[in-house]
C-alpha cells in the first residue's frame, strides 16, 4: 500500500509540474512576462531588472543582460498607465562595426527560434550609398546608408528586430508592440468608446 501512495504521489507530482509548466508555457505574455495592458505598478513591483530610470508616467527604463549583452530594457505605458510597448536597446559599443551585424544576426537567429520565420526580413540601402559601403554592411550601417530589420507578428504583438544608425554609430534595438487596441485599453474603457462609434 506504501508503495502504491508513492507511486500516486509521484505520479501527481508529474503531473502539477506538466500542467504548471504547461500554464506557464501556455500563457500568453507579451514582453518579458508581461501582457499588453499590465499596469506600470505591477511591472514596476515584478520587474527584477535594476531599474534606471521612471520617465512621468509614460516610460520605466531598466538595465540587463540578455544573452550577454548589456541592454535597457523600456517599457512604455499609454495614458491609462497600461503596457502598449516594450524595447531592447543594446548599449555596447564596438570599434569595428562589423561585430554590430554579429549582434544582430545571433539576436534575428534567438527570435527566429522563439517565434518562426519572420513575415520581413529586409536590407535597405539609401538610394545616395557610395558603392564602396555596399561591400562593408557594418560600415554602411555605422554612416547611415543601411538598414536592417525583421519583423514577427505574434499572437496579439509586432516583434521587430533593426540596426540602425544614430548619430553615425550602430544601434540594435528589438521593439514588441501591441498590435491591437484590446492591447491598450482595459476592457470597460474599450466597451465604452466603441458604444460611442
Amino acid at each position: 500500500m506504501t508503495d502504491m501512495k508513492t507511486l500516486l504521489l509521484g505520479a501527481s507530482l508529474m503531473i502539477a509540474s506538466t500542467a504548471s509548466s504547461f500554464a506557464q508555457d501556455g500563457q500568453t505574455t507579451d514582453f518579458r512576462g508581461f501582457s499588453w495592458g499590465t499596469s506600470l505598478a505591477q511591472v514596476q513591483s515584478q520587474e527584477k531588472a535594476q531599474l534606471v530610470v521612471k520617465i512621468k508616467d509614460d516610460e520605466l527604463q531598466y538595465a540587463d543582460l540578455l544573452a550577454g549583452s548589456d541592454c535597457y530594457v523600456i517599457y512604455i505605458f499609454n495614458d491609462n498607465d497600461k503596457l502598449i510597448s516594450g524595447n531592447y536597446v543594446f548599449t555596447k559599443k564596438y570599434s569595428n562595426p562589423e561585430l554590430y551585424l554579429q549582434d544582430y544576426n545571433k539576436f534575428k537567429d534567438l527570435l527566429t527560434q522563439k517565434y518562426g520565420k519572420p513575415v520581413s526580413d529586409d536590407t535597405h540601402f539609401h538610394s545616395n550609398a557610395p558603392s564602396v559601403e555596399k561591400h562593408s554592411y557594418g560600415q554602411a550601417i555605422s554612416d547611415g546608408y543601411l538598414t536592417m530589420d525583421a519583423i514577427w507578428n505574434v499572437n496579439g504583438s509586432l516583434i521587430k528586430i533593426a540596426l540602425i544608425s544614430t548619430d553615425r554609430s550602430p544601434s540594435l534595438q528589438i521593439h514588441y508592440t501591441s498590435d491591437s487596441l484590446n492591447g491598450l485599453e482595459n476592457k470597460a474603457a474599450l466597451k465604452q468608446v466603441l458604444t460611442k462609434l
